[in-house]
């Protein structure tokens, strides 16, 4: 592949059943695409991608696109693909120790292909109804209140959607928007990577450094409101949630280790400029002393 480009989206479906008076039942997801394609530009299959949390998604990505481009197609295959090594490569020590709610679910022609963990059932139907359309996957919600309206049920479904990554990837060079939600507001920063000399880009690598700012973004967030809890006492010393701000910490200098591996490869240039862990870290340490309430040491005491 010497091209690829794709969104990353983060989505919320409300489904509001008319017959009763209760709360819309929510599903949450994040949608990315993957085309593979020949270097001639030929489409040759096409995968959905929706998991618990945006770097999973990306980072299967990365994984299906190094697989097509070492050995071809991935459906068809004499050995079948091993989705659980795949996944099992995706999700790192922090996320099998600190986060039991991880799922993903893969889509070929709207029909899953592969899931691990708990997804919402909808996003089934929705990719169903998005393979059946013709007019773009706006028209899958229409199509879903159809499917349930000729089961017996008349729902509303409303649809929120925000975009958290823009992938534009050519040959030798790149362009990547990531869209950042820090402690005080949402920011946009782009990624523009060249090879050096004449070398193509390694596509997956590309992908792999977008999630590690996706995933760091959010866990110097945790970090830093979790510092200031340990510190008012609402987060106890040796318990379970200091160990995970202790290992979300060390993720953090994993994962810009990631990223100073592809600064190394490549020319990268950032616009306004390169975001960093520490800086997003003290904001959130801020922002805590702000709205974080010591816990009353006397309120149990008779």
């Amino acid at each position: 592949m010497f091209e690829f480009n794709t969104s990353l989206v983060r989505e919320k479906f409300s489904i509001h059943d008319a017959s009763v008076s209760l709360d819309p039942v929510v599903a949450l997801s994040n949608r990315i695409v993957v085309e593979l394609t020949t270097s001639k530009g030929k489409l040759e299959e096409t995968f959905v991608i929706r998991a618990h949390n945006m770097h999973s998604c990306v980072r299967m990505a990365a994984r299906l696109i190094k697989s097509y481009e070492t050995a071809g197609p991935i459906m068809n295959r004499p050995k079948a693909y091993d989705w659980d090594a795949s996944w099992d490569a995706v999700v790192n020590d922090y996320e099998h120790r600190f986060n039991p709610q991880r799922w993903i679910a893969i889509y070929a022609r709207g029909k899953p292909v592969y899931s691990a963990g708990d997804h919402h059932i909808f996003l089934d139907v929705i990719e169903q109804c998005d393979a059946r359309s013709d007019k773009g996957y706006e028209h899958a919600i229409p199509l879903a209140e159809d499917a349930f309206k000729q089961a017996g049920k008349i729902v509303r479904i409303a649809h929120d959607s925000n975009v958290a990554l823009v992938v534009s990837i050519e040959k030798t060079s790149a362009r990547l928007g990531v869209i950042m939600r820090g402690p005080y507001r949402t920011t946009t920063f782009t990624m523009t990577i060249a090879a050096k000399g004449v070398d193509s880009l390694n596509i997956p690598q590309c992908l792999a450094a977008a999630a590690a700012y996706l995933e760091g973004v959010q866990l110097a967030f945790l970090v830093g409101m979790n510092h200031e809890k340990i510190k008012l006492g609402i987060i106890e010393r040796f318990s379970e949630e200091e160990k995970k701000t202790k290992e979300a910490r060390s993720r953090l200098s994993r994962l810009a280790g990631e990223i100073a591996n592809l600064e190394s490869a490549y020319d990268v240039r950032y616009r306004p400029e390169r975001p960093k862990f520490q800086h997003i870290l003290m904001d959130a340490e801020k922002l805590a002393q702000k709205v974080l309430v010591p816990p009353d040491k006397d309120k149990d005491v008779l």
